[in-house]
């Protein structure tokens, strides 16, 4: 029989967590919990700090959503440019990004969008990885467009997505429902967790040829 947590539990967890991980300023965090949909507010020093704490309470039982309003304030202010310099130069030595000529990066008032084009969605979430870890940044805006090098055929897609699915020892698929329509995979069913709603995507966003993940996972403890 599955475990049930509590709202009450779920919160402490959560709090526990965030106070924990010494990568968070957690003084100025208040965690909320309703029906299993965790809410964070407050403010933290870093944009890296906002993710960390979201990605802390996406990983616990009991969890069904995370919705993460934390709005940060910096300690010290840094210019438009100087964070675009920073972001630039995080692209440009990052060795998973194969071509870092092909991602513009903007800034305005802190806020980083990312634009251009990548051959697939890790590159996209690793160059968004690059954007939030500059100082100065309160939020990442990645609008760039994955443009797989060759296509593959949406079985083909499909296949592989199955299979990473199936081997990922994090993830029950049991009732997981797949389909590909030119490129763009979609989940539905059922996981026991919400950390599995994220991390079904991830495997599905890491098969070659994927365009796009419409994920409509839902967590069923």
């Amino acid at each position: 029989m599955a475990t049930t947590y509590s709202d009450t539990q779920v919160r402490q967890n959560v709090l526990d967590e965030i106070r924990h991980d010494v990568r968070i300023d957690s003084t100025n965090i208040t965690v909320d919990v309703n029906n299993g949909i965790v809410h964070l507010y407050g403010t933290v020093p870093t944009y890296f700090q906002k993710i960390i704490a979201g990605e802390d309470a996406q990983r616990l039982k009991g969890v069904r959503d995370v919705t993460n309003d934390l709005v940060v304030t910096l300690v010290a202010p840094w210019t438009d440019q100087e964070i675009a310099n920073t972001v630039r130069a995080n692209l440009a030595r990052d060795v998973r990004i194969a071509n870092p000529g092909q991602i513009n990066v903007s800034v305005v008032n802190g806020v980083v969008t990312l634009t251009g084009t990548v051959g697939s969605y890790a590159e996209k979430s690793d160059a968004a990885d690059d954007a939030w870890r500059a100082p100065g940044v309160v939020d990442v805006v990645n609008n760039i467009t994955v443009v797989p090098p060759y296509t593959r055929s949406d079985a083909d897609i499909e296949a592989d997505v199955r299979q990473a699915l199936a081997s990922d020892p994090a993830i029950d698929a049991t009732n997981i429902n797949l389909s590909v329509v030119n490129g763009t995979v979609y989940l539905r069913g059922t996981v026991p967790t919400y950390y599995q709603v994220q991390q079904a995507a991830n495997d599905a966003w890491g098969v070659a040829g994927v365009l796009n993940v419409v994920n409509e996972l839902g967590v069923s403890f």
